[in-house]
């Protein structure tokens, strides 16, 4: 029970801090490159004006060049924007049934991707960690300065979903992922047998050792 208590603090993280930033952020923000892909299909190249995390979720507002006017498109109208560094796709998650499309900021690329989700938090008590791909502590912090907390979701060729904070996957973690990794079959035994390092607890690296088994096929 101790290490699923543990398991909840590093993946579902909120974070506070003490920045000073203006009210007006997101109408001081700059317009940064990037571009957004149709849900045929089509790249379109231009600028999008930065939002918060929160609203980066639900909505991205995109210029075709720095003088047009925006053209504001939500979870439905696309299939992934990209503004800088940050690439979202869009993926269901929201609603009583978890169909509600939303972007979500993809923070590992590989067969099996990994996206958070943001929550906007009330509260200072709790987790004010998160975890690296490597493993480590890291604090997040949205571009106000606000305080957040995230969900990691797993997504495997695309359109196959594994919800990071789900009970299922916490309380029966071996059966789980195992199925959910299959495809790689030294990979499932280890984590099936419980093999140190391939519990809960190792699931990011699981993830990084999976993806590199199929990038080096």
């Amino acid at each position: 029970m101790k290490h699923v208590l543990l398991v909840l603090a590093l993946i579902i993280s909120s974070t506070t801090f003490a920045q000073d930033f203006d009210d007006n952020w997101e109408e001081l923000s700059e317009k940064l490159p990037g571009y957004v892909i149709t849900n045929k299909g089509e790249k379109i190249e231009g600028y999008l004006k930065r939002f918060l995390k929160i609203k980066s979720q639900r909505k991205v507002k995109f210029f075709k060049t720095l003088d047009d006017k925006p053209v504001v498109y939500d979870a439905k109208d696309l299939k992934a924007y990209q503004i800088a560094d940050d690439y979202y796709e869009s993926h269901p998650y929201e609603g009583l049934s978890g169909k509600t499309k939303v972007f979500l900021l993809r923070v590992l690329e590989g067969k099996i991707d990994l996206f958070e989700y943001y929550i906007r938090v009330e509260d200072d008590q709790g987790k004010e960690i998160t975890i690296k791909d490597d493993g480590t502590k890291e604090i997040i912090l949205d571009f106000d300065g606000t305080k957040i907390q995230t969900e990691t979701l797993a997504v495997k060729d695309g359109d196959d979903y594994l919800k990071f904070a789900s009970p299922k996957l916490l309380f029966s973690f071996k059966n789980v992922m195992s199925k959910y990794v299959s495809d790689y079959p030294e990979l499932a035994k280890k984590i099936k047998n419980k093999e140190k390092g391939y519990k809960v607890l190792g699931i990011l690296n699981i993830i990084n050792e999976y993806n590199a088994h199929f990038e080096n096929e």
